[in-house]
């Protein structure tokens, strides 16, 4: 064996030669691959004892052929206690692709990470840490001209990253408005624990390896593959509860494709909370059991169409405890609520882009939605079976000359079993089976048509524990063809069917529904003012056109006086009444009505004619008949009223109804059979006698006819807003033409009522940032100025909509640093030339692009949240040198 490698070594001398090379070369990578590993542990153990640290690393295992580092079981300890853990951190990277000048890591997992974090005005300390937060250097006036341009890196390499793994993360931030040295428990702002158990990304992340994006002049940011976020716990330590819990998250088939094409198959979160209360009864301020958006499609930054939402078991509990505090402000930090609110010029200035949204189908179910007033009884919760819209709704911002409409929607509406409950005094507010909207066309705010309204089984103002006892309710409401534009309304027709109503006064006389009117706080100064907002409303005309309104029932509907001996009890057990033509804009037009009831005992009343219900003064004419009404049951009113009772009696009457420009000039023809009264007491009979100027008795004997029947005619005059009618003189006028005459007070038991109310949350939220200042002539970030952009990636994370506008701006100290001949004592109004405009051109842009790059390389900022402008000189004294920020 000896001599064929010595024969083939004197054979083949070059051959040999790099055969042993290459294995002296293999034996030290080995050497220094079984080195590697404990020489970066002993460093890294020796760094953190020097920081007072005692660690331990299991393992560091690194591949240099297959790309692969991994750390293993990491720990750290101070004082006895946990600063840090990390069960595995593992990387995987390609080599080939470096040759192209690609960076390629197929996967990252992360495992069993345990951090905290506390930062002060001064340090910052991470898991045991120290690291000290600087001044800012002071500005000099004659700092050094530098040029800093766009890193040739960013426009030449690209990047590619696949599936991601982070599990059992567990990280802790603690922030105080103090030094480390002042920090106390009042110096805490923020105190948040987050927890996740898994978040995962299956795909590709990609960064300029498109190269149609390149060419575009679009950001060549691409992506495709799944998300994941499994088991997530935000808590704030200050308060001991729930921030945001979530059970799971999902993205499905991430598309992006630069900053103009980006779509999402679905978007799915189940079990979310937020804002942990101290309630059993509703244990969060906002929640859902799952949010499903199905087919999103953002373009152009501007553009974002959605194709559904489902939304299972929302809630939302919202709390106002005084006039001007929330419950949910004890969430936010004390240094929130003290920032300077954005100035009128600045907010008129920073005016928004457009914005165009699309929505299809929208489908809500189970909801509960609270809300309380602490310091009054106004508490109520909204719930309801299923919300569902099918159809499209667009929104734009800003349309433009050809397209001046802003909203369009188009579609049917569905509304199944909601209920508004008074939590104060546990009854419904009102609650129905069903709402339809069905052929709904929105075009802008000022045109909407509908082909039809239809709702079912309404209740309101529940009167009793009972469910079915209720102030109103109704079988079905259909109103048909409805048209609004401009203040005008249109309707063809309008149907009520199964109307009933239930109007009581209690023992102590007051009604029973006054127990749903909220007690009124509002400072007189208050109410004048909204007084004159009303009227200053109501000077807007607000034209109404009817075709027919009709209202037909077999249910009672009752007036019941708990406050009379025995309770009156009167009313309607069946109606049909329709009006038509009704024209608000045609007000001495004539409008024919017809009405026919059935009382609970039995009597008829049917009434026809015209009315001019919207003339400046009403006319009316029309002629009825009452049929058999039972007098008795108006006795309970009589004993009250004069102090006597009806013992028998029934009432026919002939209704002649006339009104001529809001004179009245009508008549009622009564007629009483076999009427009689007794008075209560001998003081009651005396006092009604000397009211009739006689016996009340024998004014009866004198008014009966041979069939014992009284007929009398009273007429009624006067103004129809004020009718000059008092049924007691009228009946002593008449009693008087017949030389002694007598009646009984008519008592009409009828009553409507009307109770609504109505909510509404405008959040406006102003956000703007100082500037970044730069020295001037110079490009290159300050301490201070990055401290600003950490406190925006702050916002950039938590906020994960909002984008930021980077705006690069240069000034007269720019112009002055880079040119010593424009100072002002020199030529200050010497003109800028082409070379020297681009120059500070370019001076703006590098302070934008670096401001942008700092964002992404320190925070890990998306490209596509930041956006640059047009770089700009300004000569005015007070520009800036430096960078805008917008949202």
């Amino acid at each position: 064996m000896i001599n064929h490698i010595k024969t083939f070594r004197n054979n083949r001398p070059r051959t040999s030669r790099l055969i042993i090379v290459f294995l002296i070369l293999g034996l030290l990578l080995t050497c220094l691959r079984l080195a590697l590993s404990p020489a970066i542990i002993y460093v890294a153990n020796s760094w953190l004892k020097e920081q007072g640290i005692e660690s331990s690393i299991e393992a560091v295992n690194i591949g240099i052929l297959d790309g692969t580092v991994s750390l293993v079981n990491a720990s750290g300890k101070k004082d006895d206690k946990t600063l840090f853990n990390i069960g595995l951190v593992e990387i995987h990277w390609q080599w080939k692709p470096l040759s192209n000048k690609t960076i390629e890591i197929p996967k990252v997992a992360l495992d069993s990470l345990n951090v905290n974090i506390k930062q002060y005005t001064d340090s910052i300390i991470i898991s045991g840490i120290n690291i000290p937060l600087g001044e800012a250097p002071e500005n000099t006036e004659n700092t050094p001209e530098e040029t800093i341009t766009i890193d040739e890196d960013v426009k030449s390499w690209a990047a590619s990253l696949g599936e991601i793994v982070l599990t059992n993360l567990n990280v802790c931030y603690l922030q105080h408005t103090a030094t480390l040295s002042q920090s106390n428990k009042d110096s805490k702002i923020l105190d948040y624990c987050v927890e996740l158990k898994k978040m995962s990304w299956a795909g590709t992340i990609s960064y300029a390896t498109d190269r149609k994006l390149i060419e575009a002049g679009d950001i060549p940011l691409s992506s495709t593959g799944n998300f994941s976020l499994n088991g997530l716990s935000v808590t704030d330590n200050r308060l001991g509860k729930k921030l945001l819990t979530s059970q799971s998250n999902t993205l499905d088939n991430v598309i992006i494709s630069g900053l103009n094409n980006l779509h999402l198959d679905q978007l799915e979160m189940n079990s979310l909370s937020l804002f942990q209360r101290d309630d059993k009864k509703h244990t969060d301020s906002l929640r859902f059991s799952q949010l499903i958006v199905n087919d999103i499609t953002l373009s152009e930054l501007n553009n974002l169409v959605i194709n559904n939402i489902n939304v299972s078991g929302p809630g939302v509990y919202l709390v106002k405890q005084n006039e001007i505090d929330w419950e949910y402000q004890q969430w936010i930090p004390q240094s929130a609520t003290s920032e300077k609110p954005a100035s009128k010029k600045q907010t008129q200035t920073n005016e928004a882009s457009s914005f165009k949204i699309t929505l299809n189908d929208l489908n809500i179910a189970n909801s509960d939605l609270c809300y309380l007033y602490n310091t009054t009884s106004l508490y109520y919760c909204l719930t309801f079976e299923e919300l569902g819209w099918k159809g499209s709704v667009k929104y734009d911002s800003k349309p433009t000359k050809a397209n001046t409409v802003d909203l369009l929607v188009k579609g049917d509406l569905m509304l199944t079993q909601p209920n508004i409950h008074n939590q104060s005094i546990e009854r419904d507010l009102v609650n129905f089976a069903s709402l339809d909207l069905t052929g709904l066309n929105v075009t802008g705010t000022d045109k909407v048509s509908l082909s039809k309204l239809t709702l079912k089984k309404l209740k309101a103002l529940q009167r009793s524990k009972s469910k079915n006892d209720n102030t109103a309710s109704f079988d079905k409401l259909a109103i048909n063809d409805i048209q609004y534009k401009k203040n005008n309304v249109a309707i063809n027709s309008v149907n009520l069917e199964g109307l009933a109503n239930t109007v009581s006064k209690n023992k102590d006389g007051d009604w029973e529904h006054d127990k749903w009117i909220i007690e009124n706080k509002v400072s007189e100064q208050a109410s004048a003012d909204k007084k004159e907002e009303v009227t200053d409303k109501n000077q807007t005309p607000f034209v109404i056109a009817l075709d027919k309104l009709n209202i037909t029932t077999d249910k009672k509907m009752l007036f019941i006086d708990n406050s009379t001996q025995p309770v009156t009890n009167v009313g309607l057990q069946k109606l049909a009444f329709d009006i038509s033509s009704l024209y608000t804009s045609k007000p001495d037009s004539n409008s024919p009505f017809k009405l026919q009831a059935k009382t609970i005992r039995h009597s008829t009343i049917d009434i026809a004619g015209t009315i001019k219900p919207f003339a400046d003064k009403i006319s009316i004419a029309a002629d009825g008949k009452l049929k058999g009404f039972d007098l008795r049951a108006a006795s309970p009113s009589t004993k009250k009223a004069i102090g006597h009772i009806i013992q028998s009696g029934q009432l026919d009457a002939d209704l002649d109804l006339k009104a001529v420009d809001g004179v009245l000039d009508s008549n009622i023809a009564l007629s009483l059979y076999q009427f009689r009264m007794k008075s209560v007491s001998k003081e009651d009979a005396a006092k009604l006698d000397e009211m009739f100027g006689m016996p009340i008795n024998q004014t009866l004997v004198l008014l009966r006819d041979k069939d014992d029947s009284i007929h009398l005619d009273i007429p009624i005059t006067g103004d129809v807003n004020n009718p000059n009618f008092d049924p007691m003189d009228a009946i002593i006028k008449a009693t008087t033409k017949a030389t002694t005459v007598t009646l009984i007070t008519f008592y009409t038991p009828y009553g409507l009522i009307y109770a609504g109310g109505n909510l509404a949350l405008n959040l406006a939220t102003a956000l703007n940032f100082d500037p970044i200042a730069f020295d001037p002539g110079s490009a290159e970030l300050q301490t201070n100025s990055k401290e600003q952009l950490d406190g925006l990636s702050k916002l950039l994370i938590e906020k994960p909509k909002v984008r930021l506008t980077l705006c690069g701006i240069t000034n007269k100290q720019d112009a002055f640093t880079l040119y010593s001949e424009r100072k002002p004592k020199a030529d200050k109004d010497t003109a800028l030339t082409k070379e020297q405009t681009l120059k500070l051109d370019q001076l703006a842009r590098d302070r934008q692009v670096n401001s942008k790059n700092y964002l992404i390389k320190q925070h890990k900022i998306d490209h596509s949240r930041l956006i640059l402008c047009a770089p700009e000189h300004k000569d005015k004294d007070d520009a800036i040198a430096g960078v805008e920020i917008n949202i």
